[in-house]
C-alpha cells in the first residue's frame, strides 16, 4: 500500500492491519497526536474558562448573601444575649423552631516550630512528650548495594533475600513528545 493511500485510510478511518513502515507515516502519526493534543487542550480552556466564570459568579453570590443576611445576624445576635440559653464548655445556644441560635466560643490557633519545642522539652525534661520514629534510609542503603531482583523478592550482593521489600516489575513504557 503506497504511503498516501495509508494516510487516507488513517486520516478517515482506523483500519485493521494498518501500520506504521516508514518516516513518512511516522512523521503523520506525530501531527495527528499533536492535531488531537491540539484539540484536546482547546476543548479543556474553554472547559475551564467556564468553571472561572461560574466560581466568580458562586463568590458573588455569596457576598451578596452574606451583604443581605448580616444585618438580621446581627440583630438575632442582640436577641440571643437577652434571652436563657443552653452553655457548653465550647458554645452557647438557644433553640427555636426554625433553627438554632449558636455563640461558638472562640479556640487559640497554635503554631509550633518543632525542632524549638523538641528542644524546650528535652530541656525541661519533659522527653516523654518526644515521638522517635525508626525508619529505614531507603533510598541510601539502595546506592550502596548491588541488588538483584528475582520473583519479587529483592537479593543483595552476597545471595541473601532482603526482608521487607518487595519488588514489584513493571513494564517499560513508551512516550511521544510533541
Amino acid at each position: 500500500m503506497s504511503d498516501n493511500l495509508a494516510l487516507q485510510i488513517v486520516d478517515e478511518e482506523w483500519e485493521e492491519g494498518f501500520k506504521i513502515d516508514s518516516d513518512k507515516l511516522a512523521e503523520w502519526a506525530l501531527k495527528k497526536i499533536a492535531e488531537e493534543t491540539a484539540e484536546a487542550q482547546r476543548y479543556i480552556n474553554v472547559c475551564k474558562t467556564f468553571v472561572d466564570e461560574y466560581n466568580f459568579k458562586a463568590q458573588k453570590a455569596q457576598e451578596r448573601l452574606e451583604t443581605k443576611t448580616a444585618y438580621l445576624k446581627s440583630q438575632l445576635q442582640e436577641y440571643f444575649s437577652t434571652v436563657p440559653h443552653k452553655a457548653t464548655k465550647t458554645q452557647e445556644t438557644y433553640k427555636l423552631p426554625s433553627g438554632t441560635l449558636k455563640m461558638k466560643f472562640g479556640s487559640p490557633k497554635f503554631e509550633v516550630d518543632n525542632d524549638k519545642l523538641v528542644q524546650w522539652l528535652k530541656d525541661n525534661k519533659l522527653t516523654m512528650f518526644i515521638k522517635t520514629e525508626e525508619k529505614a534510609q531507603w533510598g541510601e542503603l539502595k546506592k550502596q548495594e548491588k541488588w538483584q531482583c528475582s520473583n519479587g523478592k529483592l537479593i543483595d550482593e552476597f545471595g541473601c533475600v532482603v526482608e521487607g521489600v518487595t519488588v514489584e516489575d513493571r513494564p517499560d513504557s513508551f512516550e511521544v513528545e510533541i
